[in-house]
Protein backbone atom coordinates (compact mmCIF):
# COMPACT_ATOMS: atom_id res chain seq x y z
CA UNK A 1 0.00 0.00 0.00
CA UNK A 2 1.31 3.16 -1.13
CA UNK A 3 0.95 6.71 0.93
CA UNK A 4 -1.11 7.61 -1.81
CA UNK A 5 -3.97 5.20 -0.93
CA UNK A 6 -3.85 6.09 2.67
CA UNK A 7 -6.27 7.60 4.57
CA UNK A 8 -4.49 8.10 8.02
CA UNK A 9 -1.08 9.88 8.12
CA UNK A 10 1.04 7.19 10.20
CA UNK A 11 3.92 9.53 11.15
CA UNK A 12 0.95 12.16 12.68
CA UNK A 13 3.01 13.51 15.93
CA UNK A 14 1.91 12.42 18.87
CA UNK A 15 1.28 14.02 22.44
CA UNK A 16 1.21 12.27 25.24
CA UNK A 17 -0.78 12.86 28.19
CA UNK A 18 -0.01 11.20 31.53
CA UNK A 19 -2.76 11.43 33.61
CA UNK A 20 -1.56 9.11 36.87
CA UNK A 21 1.54 6.58 37.18
CA UNK A 22 -0.84 3.95 35.53
CA UNK A 23 -3.37 6.07 33.20
CA UNK A 24 -2.13 8.12 29.90
CA UNK A 25 -3.89 9.72 26.83
CA UNK A 26 -1.85 10.32 23.34
CA UNK A 27 -3.37 12.93 21.04
CA UNK A 28 -2.80 12.89 17.52
CA UNK A 29 -4.10 15.99 15.74
CA UNK A 30 -4.31 15.26 11.35
CA UNK A 31 -5.03 11.65 12.06
CA UNK A 32 -7.36 11.09 9.02
CA UNK A 33 -5.81 12.73 5.67
CA UNK A 34 -9.63 14.01 4.36
CA UNK A 35 -11.49 13.93 7.74
CA UNK A 36 -14.44 16.15 5.80
CA UNK A 37 -14.92 13.23 2.98
CA UNK A 38 -14.57 10.63 5.22
CA UNK A 39 -17.59 12.10 7.76
CA UNK A 40 -19.76 12.39 4.73
CA UNK A 41 -18.80 8.47 4.31
CA UNK A 42 -18.88 7.41 7.64
CA UNK A 43 -22.45 9.70 8.44
CA UNK A 44 -23.99 8.51 4.89
CA UNK A 45 -23.57 5.05 4.68
CA UNK A 46 -23.99 3.67 8.26
CA UNK A 47 -27.54 2.56 9.62
CA UNK A 48 -27.95 4.49 12.59
CA UNK A 49 -29.83 3.62 15.49
CA UNK A 50 -31.05 5.29 19.04
CA UNK A 51 -30.64 3.07 22.03
CA UNK A 52 -32.41 3.19 24.85
CA UNK A 53 -31.31 2.36 28.69
CA UNK A 54 -33.44 1.07 31.32
CA UNK A 55 -33.27 3.82 34.38
CA UNK A 56 -36.05 3.27 37.18
CA UNK A 57 -38.07 0.13 35.64
CA UNK A 58 -38.62 2.59 32.28
CA UNK A 59 -36.50 3.18 29.24
CA UNK A 60 -34.87 6.74 28.44
CA UNK A 61 -33.49 7.50 24.71
CA UNK A 62 -29.59 8.46 24.70
CA UNK A 63 -29.00 11.92 23.68
CA UNK A 64 -27.30 10.68 20.07
CA UNK A 65 -27.23 7.85 17.63
CA UNK A 66 -25.43 4.95 17.74
CA UNK A 67 -24.36 1.55 15.33
CA UNK A 68 -21.75 -1.18 15.49
CA UNK A 69 -19.60 -0.92 11.91
CA UNK A 70 -17.28 -4.02 11.00
CA UNK A 71 -13.80 -2.40 9.96
CA UNK A 72 -13.18 -4.39 6.53
CA UNK A 73 -16.43 -2.17 5.36
CA UNK A 74 -14.38 0.87 4.88
CA UNK A 75 -10.76 2.08 4.41
CA UNK A 76 -10.49 4.54 6.83
CA UNK A 77 -11.53 1.63 9.61
CA UNK A 78 -8.90 -0.64 8.60
CA UNK A 79 -6.03 1.19 8.19
CA UNK A 80 -7.11 2.79 11.42
CA UNK A 81 -7.26 -0.49 12.88
CA UNK A 82 -3.88 -1.96 11.64
CA UNK A 83 -2.22 1.31 12.82
CA UNK A 84 -3.03 0.48 16.09
CA UNK A 85 -2.55 -3.10 16.25
CA UNK A 86 1.52 -1.96 14.85
CA UNK A 87 1.87 1.29 16.91
CA UNK A 88 0.56 -0.30 20.34
CA UNK A 89 1.58 -4.05 19.62
CA UNK A 90 -2.44 -5.46 20.20
CA UNK A 91 -4.48 -7.83 18.73
CA UNK A 92 -8.27 -8.79 19.46
CA UNK A 93 -10.16 -5.30 18.56
CA UNK A 94 -13.97 -5.47 19.95
CA UNK A 95 -14.70 -3.69 16.53
CA UNK A 96 -16.09 -0.15 15.52
CA UNK A 97 -18.25 1.50 18.09
CA UNK A 98 -19.53 4.66 15.97
CA UNK A 99 -21.31 7.61 17.78
CA UNK A 100 -23.32 10.52 15.91
CA UNK A 101 -23.81 13.55 17.80
CA UNK A 102 -26.02 15.36 15.83
CA UNK A 103 -25.52 19.00 17.44
CA UNK A 104 -23.88 20.17 20.56
CA UNK A 105 -27.32 19.11 22.43
CA UNK A 106 -26.46 15.54 21.80
CA UNK A 107 -23.85 14.75 24.50
CA UNK A 108 -22.62 11.89 26.60
CA UNK A 109 -22.15 11.61 30.42
CA UNK A 110 -19.31 10.99 32.50
CA UNK A 111 -18.17 7.45 32.83
CA UNK A 112 -15.98 4.82 32.31
CA UNK A 113 -15.80 1.77 29.84
CA UNK A 114 -16.71 -1.15 32.16
CA UNK A 115 -18.49 -3.01 30.08
CA UNK A 116 -14.69 -4.11 29.28
CA UNK A 117 -14.80 -5.94 32.79
CA UNK A 118 -10.59 -6.09 33.32
CA UNK A 119 -9.97 -2.60 33.81
CA UNK A 120 -6.41 -2.62 34.91
CA UNK A 121 -4.54 -2.69 31.03
CA UNK A 122 -6.65 -1.46 28.17
CA UNK A 123 -6.78 0.67 25.67
CA UNK A 124 -9.77 2.74 24.08
CA UNK A 125 -8.81 4.51 21.08
CA UNK A 126 -11.00 7.08 19.44
CA UNK A 127 -11.18 8.50 15.81
CA UNK A 128 -12.33 11.92 15.92
CA UNK A 129 -14.11 13.25 12.96
CA UNK A 130 -16.38 16.77 12.20
CA UNK A 131 -16.52 19.96 15.01
CA UNK A 132 -14.79 20.03 17.79
CA UNK A 133 -16.01 19.68 20.95
CA UNK A 134 -14.51 19.34 24.33
CA UNK A 135 -13.50 15.71 26.05
CA UNK A 136 -12.92 15.53 29.29
CA UNK A 137 -11.45 12.86 31.93
CA UNK A 138 -12.02 13.29 35.33
CA UNK A 139 -10.22 11.02 38.19
CA UNK A 140 -12.81 8.55 39.57
CA UNK A 141 -13.69 9.62 43.36
CA UNK A 142 -15.10 8.02 45.84
CA UNK A 143 -18.76 8.73 46.01
CA UNK A 144 -21.62 10.19 43.56
CA UNK A 145 -19.21 11.32 41.12
CA UNK A 146 -21.52 11.42 38.10
CA UNK A 147 -24.08 13.42 40.10
CA UNK A 148 -22.05 15.81 42.05
CA UNK A 149 -22.97 18.84 40.60
CA UNK A 150 -19.61 20.28 39.04
CA UNK A 151 -19.67 20.77 35.28
CA UNK A 152 -17.32 18.60 33.01
CA UNK A 153 -14.06 20.51 32.98
CA UNK A 154 -14.36 22.42 35.57
CA UNK A 155 -13.91 20.09 38.73
CA UNK A 156 -10.49 19.26 40.29
CA UNK A 157 -8.42 16.96 38.06
CA UNK A 158 -10.30 17.21 35.21
CA UNK A 159 -8.11 17.07 31.80
CA UNK A 160 -10.27 18.68 28.79
CA UNK A 161 -8.99 18.35 24.88
CA UNK A 162 -10.81 19.26 22.21
CA UNK A 163 -10.35 16.32 19.29
CA UNK A 164 -12.06 16.81 16.05
CA UNK A 165 -11.34 17.10 12.56
CA UNK A 166 -9.67 13.85 11.90
CA UNK A 167 -7.73 13.17 15.72
CA UNK A 168 -7.13 10.59 16.71
CA UNK A 169 -7.49 10.03 20.90
CA UNK A 170 -6.54 6.87 22.70
CA UNK A 171 -6.60 6.54 26.43
CA UNK A 172 -4.63 3.53 27.84
CA UNK A 173 -3.18 1.71 30.41
CA UNK A 174 -5.61 1.98 33.66
CA UNK A 175 -7.73 4.64 32.65
CA UNK A 176 -10.96 2.97 32.55
CA UNK A 177 -10.44 1.95 35.92
CA UNK A 178 -9.08 5.22 37.68
CA UNK A 179 -10.86 8.02 35.03
CA UNK A 180 -13.95 8.83 33.83
CA UNK A 181 -14.43 10.43 30.42
CA UNK A 182 -17.34 12.20 28.54
CA UNK A 183 -18.51 14.91 25.89
CA UNK A 184 -20.58 17.66 27.49
CA UNK A 185 -23.24 19.56 25.64
CA UNK A 186 -21.60 22.43 23.42
CA UNK A 187 -22.98 25.51 22.15
CA UNK A 188 -22.49 23.85 17.99
CA UNK A 189 -25.20 23.18 15.35
CA UNK A 190 -22.78 20.77 13.89
CA UNK A 191 -22.39 17.31 13.90
CA UNK A 192 -19.44 14.90 15.09
CA UNK A 193 -18.87 11.25 15.08
CA UNK A 194 -16.87 9.42 17.31
CA UNK A 195 -15.34 5.98 15.62
CA UNK A 196 -14.05 3.74 18.77
CA UNK A 197 -11.64 0.77 18.94
CA UNK A 198 -11.52 -1.10 22.44
CA UNK A 199 -9.04 -3.63 23.61
CA UNK A 200 -8.31 -5.35 26.97
CA UNK A 201 -5.00 -7.38 27.94
CA UNK A 202 -7.81 -9.37 30.15
CA UNK A 203 -4.71 -9.32 33.22
CA UNK A 204 -6.01 -8.43 37.03
CA UNK A 205 -8.88 -8.96 38.48
CA UNK A 206 -12.31 -8.53 36.09
CA UNK A 207 -14.55 -5.84 37.32
CA UNK A 208 -17.96 -6.97 38.44
CA UNK A 209 -19.60 -3.44 39.08
CA UNK A 210 -22.94 -2.60 36.58
CA UNK A 211 -21.50 -0.95 33.58
CA UNK A 212 -23.70 2.41 31.67
CA UNK A 213 -25.66 0.16 29.83
CA UNK A 214 -26.80 -2.39 31.97
CA UNK A 215 -29.84 -0.47 33.51
CA UNK A 216 -30.71 -0.01 36.98
CA UNK A 217 -34.09 -2.17 38.24
CA UNK A 218 -35.78 -1.44 41.33
CA UNK A 219 -38.94 -3.06 41.33
CA UNK A 220 -40.25 -6.65 41.48
CA UNK A 221 -41.35 -7.66 37.89
CA UNK A 222 -39.77 -9.69 35.62
CA UNK A 223 -35.98 -8.43 35.10
CA UNK A 224 -35.53 -6.63 31.19
CA UNK A 225 -32.53 -6.28 29.36
CA UNK A 226 -30.18 -2.98 30.13
CA UNK A 227 -30.39 -1.34 26.67
CA UNK A 228 -32.46 -1.68 23.61
CA UNK A 229 -31.83 -0.45 20.02
CA UNK A 230 -34.07 1.05 18.13
CA UNK A 231 -33.17 2.49 14.29
CA UNK A 232 -32.60 6.64 14.02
Amino acid sequence: MTDDELTIDRRAAVRRIDLDATSWADLVEGFVRDPGDEFRTVRDTTEWGQTEVLRYDRYIPENRLGASIRSDTMPLLRQTELHLSSRYRTQRWDGVAAILYRNGEDYQGLHGDREMKWLDDTLVAIVVLGVRRPFVLRPRRPGPQMRDGIPAGQGEGDVVVTPGEGDLLVMGGAAQRDWLHCVPRAATDEERISLTWRWSSRRGRPDTNPGYSDGRQYSDRPRQPGSRARRG
